[in-house]
């Protein structure tokens, strides 16, 4: 190659390099830190939302996230998030020590609530008219939020009919849900759920309120022979968020693609999350779990033993400055329309 031409070739190859560079080159880099791992359910949507951002802004926004945690704790999201570690974050404020009081305690009056969307369509409303919500996460602006599916009662030995069927089981229990159980005669255990299959397998617990995806994730349907319909709300809560400063320093433009997305994100994470249910229910079908509904009736009266923290819970927010009462009979409404 003569040395006119190898000037051409490298020229070419350089202005290659340039335009690719030119397609590529963002105006706005962000970083997103999650707990989770791309192959989870939060990390497809996560992965699709970036996706998503980028086209929107035709490239002006680069997101790019770090998995595991390698950035921010989700017990500490929202601090860390406002401090800067991360432009975007998933922050679970519902599972916070301590602060975030209406997010964190507000999810246990959703008792009785049996369908993930109403709890999220009744909760955005309290977002909506109640600003309190916002102002506890300082720091920060909300860009999507979650809803748990119902957990439900799996048992080794028998289904869940009636009331008296609770009589002295240790059941794997959240700890928002003991008193319902202790109430009704069952023993309501905290362990992690890593500690959960070999108590089962040994006979040391007698079930555990769990999801249905747990009967695959967790392999629970090799260990437990029944699986109650019997619903235990998870609530809602605020799952992503951008830093306030960051969010200030972007135009308005790109703000509102931002906004745009915040439906889409929640309910993306929502249908992801559903998909490992619904695979989760098949596996167990697979395994030979037996399913069965439980009667309204029964649900009402196991949801009446919830009543007396709940309304506990509300004066305590009251006590505070917060308005715990009209919040606690707002969703209490809500499932009685």
């Amino acid at each position: 190659m003569t040395i006119r031409k190898l000037s051409l070739t490298l020229l070419a190859a350089t202005g290659l390099s340039l335009a690719a560079n030119a397609v590529t080159a963002a105006e706005f880099e962000l970083t997103y830190s999650t707990t989770y791992s791309p192959t989870h359910p939060y990390g497809q949507a996560d992965e699709e939302w970036i996706e998503r951002i980028h086209a929107q802004t035709d490239g002006r926004v680069k997101i790019t996230p770090f998995w595991g945690g390698a950035l921010i704790n989700s017990r500490e999201g929202v601090d860390e998030l406002a401090a800067g570690v991360a432009d975007i974050a998933f922050i679970a404020p519902i599972y916070a020590s301590s602060g975030y009081d209406l997010s964190r305690l507000t999810p246990q009056f959703f008792y009785g609530y049996d369908d993930a969307l109403e709890v999220l369509d009744v909760y955005l409303g309290l977002w909506e008219d109640y600003p309190q919500f916002a102002e506890e996460l300082e720091g920060v602006k909300v860009l999507a939020y979650n809803v748990g599916t119902p957990m439900h009662l799996m048992l080794r030995d028998g289904p869940f009919t009636q009331i008296s069927d609770l009589q002295g089981l240790r059941i794997r229990s959240a700890v928002d849900y003991i008193g319902a159980l202790a109430a009704h005669g069952a023993e309501g255990v905290t362990m992690p759920m890593t500690d959960t299959y070999p108590s089962l397998q040994r006979g040391v617990l007698d079930g555990v309120i769990a999801p249905y995806e747990a009967l695959r994730s967790l392999s629970f349907a090799e260990v437990i022979s029944y699986y109650s319909e019997l619903p235990h709300s998870r609530g809602a809560y605020p799952s992503r968020a951008i830093n306030a400063n960051v969010w200030d320093s972007l135009p308005e433009d790109i703000q509102q693609v931002f906004d745009d997305n915040i439906e889409w994100w929640t309910r993306a994470t929502f249908d992801y999350a559903q998909e490992s249910e619904d695979a989760g229910r098949r596996y167990g079908e697979e395994q030979g779990v037996i399913f069965n509904e439980v009667d309204p009736v029964v649900i009402a009266e196991y949801s009446e033993a919830f009543v007396p923290a709940a309304r506990a819970t509300a004066e305590q927010l009251d006590s505070i400055g917060l308005p715990g009462t009209e919040i606690l009979a707002r969703i209490r409404s809500a499932i009685e329309d």
